[in-house]
């Protein structure tokens, strides 16, 4: 685990209640099957924010996401299929993705964050959020040959993601994520915001209405 790592650990881990359905907190040993040469790669310092939709969109939907946390696994599953489905291919609506490690689990939290950049780097966005699903689908049976299949499935290197998550090769894009979402007043996995502005849930609501409600008035 890496310095940068263990400083926002103690940075952000403070928080000790849940609210409406969000998770609050609680260096990788690969094993794996997969026949990998994991020498170390040099770590990636930036890269953009995985989108899907239109650069120019009027409308966008910033999601602070942990990947080991199941209230993230049941929106990305639900309640995100539903918005993408209503509100995608067309020209005003853009998603993104920040990463924002609670963590809920020290080990998959940043290993699935690893494993999905790395299929950002070497594939697309849209390739980002295709595994992102697939792991969010899969949460409950995370293991490293898991990720491992789902980054074949998806078109990429499965031993290139396992390397890429062995060397927390984007550790630092995943903490410039997590310190974005701080200043933003991120406290609890998901967040929703939509064009800056959070996405509140009261106790008992729905998320998708919510959300769904805040992108229909800035349309």
């Amino acid at each position: 685990m890496t310095t940068r790592r263990r400083a926002y650990l103690t940075a952000v881990g403070s928080a000790a209640t849940v609210g409406l359905a969000g998770c609050l907190g609680g260096g990788e040993s690969i094993q794996t099957s997969y026949d990998c040469d994991l020498t170390s790669r040099e770590p990636v310092s930036s890269l953009p924010q995985p989108t899907l939709g239109p650069d120019d969109a009027s409308v966008t939907v910033d999601l602070f996401e942990d990947f080991a946390c199941p209230h993230c696994a049941t929106f990305a599953t639900g309640s995100l299929q539903q918005l993408k489905t209503e509100y995608l291919g067309g020209e005003d609506v853009r998603f993104r993705h920040f990463d924002f490690p609670i963590p809920v689990s020290e080990t998959w939290s940043y290993a699935v964050a690893n494993a999905a950049r790395s299929v950002q780097e070497s594939l697309t966005d849209a390739a980002f959020f295709e595994f992102s699903l697939a792991a969010y689908q899969n949460q409950a049976d995370y293991t490293y040959d898991l990720l491992g299949d789902l980054a074949d499935t998806v078109g990429a290197a499965p031993c290139s993601v396992m390397r890429d998550i062995s060397s927390e090769t984007y550790d630092q894009v995943v903490a410039d994520n997590k310190e974005t979402g701080v200043s933003r007043g991120v406290e609890s996995t998901p967040q929703i915001f939509v064009n800056g502005t959070k996405v509140t849930v009261p106790r008992g609501g729905d998320r998708y209405t919510e959300i769904s409600n805040a992108i229909d008035a800035n349309l």
